[in-house]
């Protein structure tokens, strides 16, 4: 249960984290998200740890 637990919790890290680096590529949003704080580094890196950390929620639920 508590191995379930942590691997949702770093799974929503990763989603929220390059989930703002998905937003800031966006040109129509003026609010800009320091890269610091994004993951992905770029938009198509972004997207990839996007849909892995959707997969590892996915199977962690099922589990």
């Amino acid at each position: 249960m508590r191995i379930s637990h942590w691997l949702n919790a770093l799974a929503v890290v990763i989603l929220v984290t390059s989930g703002w680096r998905v937003y800031d590529a966006s040109p129509f949003l003026a609010f800009r998200i320091p890269t610091m704080v994004t993951m992905g580094g770029w938009l198509g890196g972004a997207l990839q740890w996007h849909f892995a950390a959707m997969w590892l929620l996915v199977f962690n639920g099922l589990f």
